[in-house]
């Protein structure tokens, strides 16, 4: 099978999209298929993999980038000689086999994300832009099949463009178990502690995420700060730095509990074997890889009903999920709960197990089964 892949860049160090692309065409180049990828840029090191590769050109100054990659990507399928059988969108475009929408509904983030001006908000230029194309890439015409990372969002996807519900799969994101995994965390929580000058003794609580506001980084902060003994906790922070805004975090943390503010790394799961639990009150995350992967390193999750990754959390077992990013109080308490060694040991087992079914082969195989379901409808007049 020939199958286009679209995303804009592809670059394993930048975030959970590009790691999952990784995945899949590694995936999928196993399974024997043909791989082409359309983006702006990639790294070299995927050249040596046979896969194909199409240059898309960036857009110019002032000039819609969705819409330019839209229409430059069509162009570039017109020049092949050999048509794909499969154009699947990992990011936002039109039209498309297959669209896998791990960015959310913009739709129903607007809301959340202006809770006192949304109504204004909606108006305004780059929302209205983003509003108007994301009504575009759900338009029947322009999408055969749309992939939901997690149930939250194919509910979200109905409710807000009547997208039909048969055409709306889910498949969870496929993990790397060889990386991501629960084995030697003692070892790695000494390398943690050490290198960091954080004390033993204290809870390791992990906050790893490249948007510190939509991830809830301030409201883990006060979480934290509104437990019974903030000095008992430590505060790991890991991904892209918003300088400003850990500038005024660290100001109201003072001495109050030890942080150490870290920026991306070469090797996350090091930093999830050597933590604690993980703290994730996202205000909206269609299913952030960071929590299953946690998970998978058996880090407990702390999350809100608002990320798709809170799918995975038995309540009271492996974690705690919370109604919104808003309730600091309860998310405190939950802390406080697992001071108890015992019960954080019962979480830390118990956590890998609802996370250990989401492996990159069946994810590939679940992508596959879609893209075989796409063509025999096409073969009997779909």
């Amino acid at each position: 099978m020939k199958i286009l892949f679209a995303i804009q860049k592809l670059d394993k160090k930048l975030g959970g999209a590009e790691r999952f692309t990784t995945n899949l065409v590694k995936s999928m180049l196993k399974r024997g298929h043909d791989i082409t990828i359309a983006c702006y840029s990639w790294d070299k090191q995927y050249e040596e993999q046979g896969i194909r590769f199409i240059r898309i050109k960036k857009p110019g100054f002032l000039k819609d980038p969705w819409e330019e990659y839209s229409k430059s990507l069509k162009e570039e399928i017109e020049k092949l000689d050999e048509k794909p059988d499969i154009v699947c969108g990992l990011t936002q475009t039109y039209p498309q086999d297959v669209h896998r929408f791990a960015g959310g509904i913009y739709a129903y983030w607007l809301p959340k994300k202006y809770p006192k001006t949304w109504f204004f908000q909606k108006f305004m230029p780059r929302n209205r832009r983003i509003l108007q194309f994301e009504k575009k890439i759900y338009a029947p015409q322009n999408l055969r099949y749309a992939v939901a990372i997690s149930e939250m969002d194919k509910a979200l996807l109905e409710k807000y463009y009547a997208f039909p519900e048969e055409r709306i799969i889910t498949i969870y994101n496929g993990i790397d178990q060889t990386e991501f995994h629960n084995n030697g965390r003692e070892e790695t929580r000494q390398k943690l502690t050490k290198a960091n000058a954080i004390d033993p003794k204290l809870r390791i609580v992990l906050f790893s995420a490249n948007n510190y506001k939509r991830k809830g980084l301030p409201e883990a902060v006060e979480a934290i700060l509104k437990t019974k003994d903030p000095s008992r906790f430590a505060l790991v922070v890991i991904g892209k730095p918003d300088k400003a805004l850990r500038s005024s975090l660290k100001r109201k943390i003072g001495d109050k509990f030890r942080n150490v503010w870290l920026s991306r790394v070469d090797d996350p799961a090091e930093y999830y074997r050597g933590a604690d639990l993980m703290l994730f009150p996202t205000h909206y995350d269609s299913f952030a890889n960071v929590t299953a992967e946690a998970m998978l390193c058996g880090l407990p999750l702390i999350t809100t009903k608002d990320a798709g990754g809170s799918e995975m959390v038995t309540q009271g077992v492996n974690g705690f999920v919370v109604e919104d990013s808003s309730k600091i109080k309860e998310m405190a308490e939950a802390l406080d709960l697992l001071l108890d060694e015992e019960k954080l040991k019962s979480f830390s087992l118990n956590a890998p197990n609802t996370a250990k079914d989401l492996t990159t082969d069946r994810c590939a195989a679940n992508f596959e089964a879609l893209f075989q379901k796409i063509l025999e409808e096409r073969k009997n007049g779909g």
